[in-house]
């Protein structure tokens, strides 16, 4: 696996070390794992990358921000397959570094929501409380029980059914709410019952896989709470801020987050989602869910091949 450390059998005292002690041999006692140095000592170092794949890792997160942000999904559906099919990452790295950009841009794209009047708290607060922890444990607990080929295969089928979801949604021509003066503000009434059942799943998603809780979560906010396509994109941004950094967590906990490609990404995705969501509420709702559409159908397609061959 490409990673900054070895996963041994502390693997949060590794993360630990590798933040604060890049470079150093930290002493775990005896490990009765191959590959590692006699006496359990195992080498934890900061890879430096080629600027080359910097500035890749950079572009890459650059661009999927703004279209994250502009569309409210967070974009993993294209930051996930971008790291493994470009980078080489294997699933649970794809995935567990994946998450820890995500958080970034769902936190620079829903401060600049927010300032511009967007974000239902209410909802977004209730979203929250059920996703967060259930993105925590499935990051921790599950996505590297998964072999490599297991997951990526799992995530591109996902990705199949998401663009059924989307293409059926829009055949469906439901009905969103619209931007009036009397739902500028953050009075909507939350209907908590379905925003916890519907943050349990893509707290789910959000955690295991990193791909498509925003893709769910923008329609399914539009059609439950009645808000418009920008308001919606705009809550999910917001609770996706705290599912994602809860799924960062449990990453870590895990060992699947890649920290050296970390800086880079963040960077690009803090960036570009602050200026996607400059962007987004000058475009009609149309536009928004033909950007959407658009996404999946560029990476449905690669991913089926991806799927196949991994």
């Amino acid at each position: 696996m490409v990673c900054p450390f070895e996963q041994g059998h502390d693997a949060t005292l590794s993360v630990i070390a590798c933040v604060f002690h890049p470079g150093e041999e930290i002493d775990h006692g005896p490990v009765d794992q191959p590959g590692q140095a006699a006496g359990g000592r195992v080498d934890l170092h900061w890879p430096v990358l080629e600027p080359g794949v910097a500035i890749g890792l950079f572009g890459l997160a650059l661009v999927i921000g703004g279209y994250g942000s502009i569309i409210g999904a967070g974009g993993g559906f294209l930051l996930i397959p971008g790291l493994a099919l470009l980078f080489g990452l294997d699933g649970a790295e794809a995935v567990g570094t994946g998450v820890i950009t995500l958080a970034c841009l769902h936190a620079a794209g829903s401060v600049a929501y927010d300032r511009q009047g967007l974000v239902e708290r209410t909802v977004a607060a209730w979203w929250a409380v059920t996703a967060a922890p259930v993105a925590l444990l499935s990051g921790w607990l599950l996505t590297n029980r998964l072999d490599s080929d297991v997951l990526l295969t799992i995530i591109g089928l996902l990705m199949i059914a998401l663009a059924v979801f989307v293409a059926m949604g829009s055949m469906g021509g439901h009905q969103v709410g619209t931007d009036t003066p009397a739902r500028s503000g953050v009075g909507v009434e939350p209907r908590v019952a379905a925003l916890l059942v519907g943050a349990s799943g893509v707290g789910f998603l959000n955690g295991a896989f990193a791909v498509g809780g925003g893709l769910i979560a923008v329609p399914y906010l539009a059609r439950v709470q009645r808000l418009s396509a920008h308001r919606a994109a705009a809550t999910t941004a917001a609770a996706g801020m705290a599912a994602s950094s809860a799924a960062a967590v449990g990453h870590a906990l895990a060992g699947n987050i890649v920290w050296a490609y970390a800086p880079p990404l963040i960077l690009g995705a803090v960036i570009g989602s602050s200026t996607g969501a400059r962007l987004g509420p000058r475009l009609s709702p149309r536009t928004v869910m033909v950007l959407l559409s658009a996404g999946l159908v560029t990476t449905g397609a690669p991913l089926i091949g991806f799927a196949r061959w991994a």
